[in-house]
């Protein structure tokens, strides 16, 4: 997806979560506001990487252990608000699956090419079922009988992000932003007197497959299966995996989903994607995100109603 804005506007850019980070602004806007929002946005990413030295990794290294451990409060709260968004999505969104994520090779900045993992690589760890449900909270501390438990929130950590930078914004007295995070975007307020246009990118072509108008404060989260991939045994396979067959997800090219809540628009996104053509109607009404628009791998679109209503022809990429 890219932004389209009018004049005005100052942009800044980063990178951080694996790809391009771009802020733009009135240009009237503190540079202190933005200043802060960039360390914020640095600092979750240095903690909450994966497989990198960090929070995140110090609480995996605990669980495969069996050991008790105390994350930092706001990453204790990340998992506990996605831990209610796995149960509302039927399990389609689930962050716990970091152990396959890692058998496929995803756990890492480049994507080499490779050969596919052997099938009992991928069988040992959704045997054990793994589930953000599986932790056990004792006060502010946390551990895990079932040692398959490993969190990847790299389907929900820049919606996290997101929400917290435009809330951090406003507080420091920006009215006006749209912030990009590889894709992923939240927008509040006007640029030059007009609202922020938001283009959803086709995944079949270099082109635009429509653009949304963002009202007052909203995301628009998408996630694709071109997005970020691996080449194994000449083959493409997309990063997105289905907690249940620990497989890639298959049947949807696309999802993109509008919502205040950008963390909400992002799990959605993922589960939708997961849930496939034939479910991600039902999973996006669990979820209760009602703007959704999907693109299978034919290229077919579909979309809930009120997406529809919102959605302008879109025009080939810059």
């Amino acid at each position: 997806m890219w932004p389209q804005a009018a004049h005005a506007v100052r942009r800044e850019q980063r990178v951080l979560f694996g790809s391009a980070v771009e802020l733009l602004l009135p240009d009237t806007a503190p540079t202190a506001a933005s200043e802060a929002v960039w360390h914020g946005l640095a600092t979750m990413n240095a903690r909450w990487n994966a497989w990198k030295p960090g929070e995140l990794d110090d609480l995996n290294t605990a669980l495969r252990a069996g050991r008790p451990h105390r994350p930092a409060p706001a990453l204790a709260e990340t998992i506990r608000h996605a831990t209610a968004l796995e149960a509302a999505s039927a399990g389609h969104f689930n962050p716990a699956i970091g152990g396959v994520v890692g058998a496929w090779g995803f756990h890492d900045d480049v994507m080499q090419p490779g050969t596919r993992p052997a099938a009992e690589a991928i069988e040992r760890w959704t045997a054990v079922r793994p589930s953000l449900a599986r932790l056990e909270w004792r006060g502010s501390t946390v551990r895990s009988s079932h040692r398959g438990v490993q969190i990847d929130l790299g389907a929900y950590a820049k919606g996290v992000a997101l929400d917290w930078a435009l809330e951090r914004l406003q507080r420091l007295g920006v009215r006006d932003a749209l912030l990009n995070l590889g894709g992923n975007l939240a927008a509040m307020g006007r640029i030059d007197g007009r609202a922020w246009q938001v283009g959803v990118r086709d995944p079949h072509r270099d082109a635009l497959a429509a653009r949304v108008a963002v009202q007052g404060r909203e995301a628009v989260v998408t996630s694709g299966t071109y997005e970020r991939w691996r080449l194994l045994d000449g083959q493409r396979f997309t990063h997105i995996i289905d907690p249940v067959t620990g497989q890639p997800a298959a049947g949807l090219d696309s999802v993109t989903v509008v919502h205040a809540s950008a963390a909400l628009a992002d799990a959605a996104a993922t589960a939708l994607l997961v849930a496939g053509p034939q479910r991600w109607r039902e999973v996006a009404q669990r979820m209760g995100v009602d703007q959704v628009l999907v693109i299978d791998r034919a290229g077919v679109r579909d979309a809930t109603a009120r997406m529809a209503s919102r959605l302008a022809s879109g025009r080939r990429a810059a």
